[in-house]
């Protein structure tokens, strides 16, 4: 079961957003799996697992981010397990995975206009030999 991520636009910085994936064991073998940028913010989607472990919820959490991106033309730039920021007794029932991601969005026409107002080439000063060897250039003798 998922709810649809939305990353707002509040969380990027520049073309890059960094959130974090909070896993909690419900019930049994069934895991929740919200998307957020902070601990105590709004969640910006989430995913439920039945009959799988902590592991699996991390794994599936990587899976329904990398498969938002492929759908937003966003990419995956970084997955960090985070899970080791929990006591040990609470990490048998508790993951977190921090997600980078970045916009990849490729430049358009005007992206590629050349730059004005450069400064001319500087005058060459060596000049080619004719078997690639260069000839340093010499000024005329004073008498």
């Amino acid at each position: 079961m998922r709810t649809p991520l939305v990353i707002p636009e509040s969380a990027w910085q520049g073309d890059i957003a960094v959130f974090f994936a909070h896993g909690a064991q419900q019930s049994g073998d069934t895991w929740a799996v919200g998307a957020q940028t902070q601990p105590d913010s709004d969640r910006l989607g989430m995913i439920t697992l039945a009959g799988r472990g902590r592991d699996d919820a991390a794994n599936a959490a990587v899976k329904w981010i990398r498969d938002h991106c492929t759908a937003n033309d966003l990419e995956l730039v970084r997955v960090e397990n985070f899970s080791d920021r929990y006591p040990e007794e609470q990490r048998v029932v508790f993951s977190l995975t921090r997600f980078t991601i970045a916009r990849s969005d490729p430049p358009g026409l005007d992206g590629w206009a050349l730059p004005t107002g450069l400064p001319p080439a500087a005058a060459r000063t060596a000049r080619r030999a004719p078997k690639g060897r260069r000839k340093a250039a010499t000024a005329p003798a004073v008498r």
